[in-house]
């Protein structure tokens, strides 16, 4: 699993943990994992997709994987509340989620670009919003699978499905027309980050190469 160190380091624990109960009962005599390195470091603010990977996913992917995708970016929210997200969460004009890391409750209005998605669950009486090829819930493996598979035929590399997040917090900081501290605000109600992860996730991609062109321009512009 080294192409998935997070997943990997997260499956160590947990066998980690079973050892552990193993040696405090006495069944085996020390835990070979206990002095194991993580392979996963730091976080992944700083990795947002491409315009060009964009496309690519939306408009080359299989319909399955590009819906999520879709969901994904409109709603900035995370795999798992993706993925598990009920029919009944859409009210037709906004869709309501409770994040299951954090346990915030969140109202996202339904973007056009997703409408039909949300549409056609309540048409066909689906319990999740979003299924799989088969017409069934995803199951979190069964999504991770696809997800690679899918990304290996349309030579997507470098950016994972939670780079998602901070791509569309990017994008959304970018058009957004309020003052910097109300899109801090707004970003960070939708999105689950705090307003210091958000900042720090809009300020490496954006504010700083943003800053650096319009102080060139105003000093291009001196008379």
């Amino acid at each position: 699993m080294k192409d998935s160190p997070r997943s990997a380091d997260m499956h160590i624990a947990l066998l980690s943990r079973i050892f552990a109960w193993a040696k405090g009962n006495e069944v085996i005599l020390r835990n070979p994992l206990e002095r194991v390195e993580r392979l996963h470091e730091g976080t992944r603010k700083d990795i947002i997709w491409s315009d060009d990977q964009i496309e690519t996913l939306l408009t080359k992917g299989a319909p399955h994987i590009s819906n999520v995708a879709k969901v994904a970016l409109w709603t900035m929210q995370r795999q798992a509340d993706i993925l598990t997200m009920p029919t009944l969460a859409f009210d037709g004009t906004r869709v309501s989620i409770k994040q299951g890391k954090t346990g915030a409750k969140v109202r996202v209005m339904a973007a056009p670009d997703i409408l039909a998605i949300l549409c056609a669950a309540k048409e066909e009486n689906r319990t999740r919003v979003l299924v799989n090829s088969f017409g069934q819930n995803w199951t979190s493996s069964g999504f991770r699978a696809s997800w690679r598979k899918e990304m290996a035929r349309l030579g997507i590399k470098g950016v994972t499905f939670h780079d998602l997040r901070g791509t569309a917090i990017t994008f959304a900081y970018a058009h957004l027309d309020r003052s910097h501290e109300e899109k801090i605000k707004l970003i960070s109600e939708i999105s689950g980050h705090s307003a210091d992860d958000a900042e720090s996730i809009i300020r490496k991609h954006y504010l700083a190469g943003q800053e650096v062109v319009e102080a060139i321009g105003r000093g291009t512009k001196r008379k």
